[in-house]
């Protein structure tokens, strides 16, 4: 049920980002199932897209305005989902208003460049300097625009900015007491 499965999602993450920690939305979107999860594309007419596959994300976006969204590794419409503008941008960013950080799941990213183009901020795990070297390339050759590194890097700076207030000094304990 798009609309309950939306507001569940959606308190849940007004609690967790209550206490100063991101929350984070995951798998955007149509990630339906796990066998073949890296080469699966799931071919959705528009209408079905928006009233069973992204109704639920609606919600939970606009009712919880959470702060990380993690994309699927599966293909929707022959796009995979770190790279896909229509779902990164058009509708997650501008119609919905989502001002957070996309981020890939584990390896969910093929093509670094055009998944920066498309609103994907935050590769998962990261390679250093190969996808570094291959975001400087890109913009050199005017494959990228300069400005998506710099929105990148400022979403990716709010999100700290967000966080820094949950940390606490770490807490004791009395290892005896614990172990009795």
């Amino acid at each position: 049920d798009p609309l309950l499965s939306g507001e569940l999602a959606g308190a849940w993450i007004r609690g967790v980002q209550g206490q100063g920690v991101a929350a984070s939305l995951k798998h955007y979107a149509a990630n339906n199932q796990e066998r073949r999860r890296y080469s699966v594309d799931a071919l959705i007419d528009e209408r079905a897209l928006r009233e069973l596959y992204l109704a639920t994300w609606e919600r939970a976006v606009l009712t919880g305005r959470p702060w990380t969204v993690m994309c699927g590794y599966n293909r929707v419409n022959g796009s995979y989902c770190a790279e896909h503008r229509e779902l990164l941008t058009t509708i997650l960013r501008e119609e919905w208003g989502f001002d957070g950080v996309v981020m890939s799941d584990w390896g969910a990213v093929d093509d670094r460049v055009e998944a920066l183009a498309a609103g994907l901020e935050l590769e998962m795990p990261g390679f250093g300097q190969d996808s570094d070297v291959l975001l400087a390339r890109a913009v050199t050759e005017g494959r990228l625009a300069e400005a998506a590194l710099d929105r990148a890097a400022g979403r990716l700076l709010a999100l700290v900015d967000r966080t820094a207030g949950a940390r606490e000094a770490p807490g004791a304990y009395d290892v005896d007491a614990h172990h009795a």
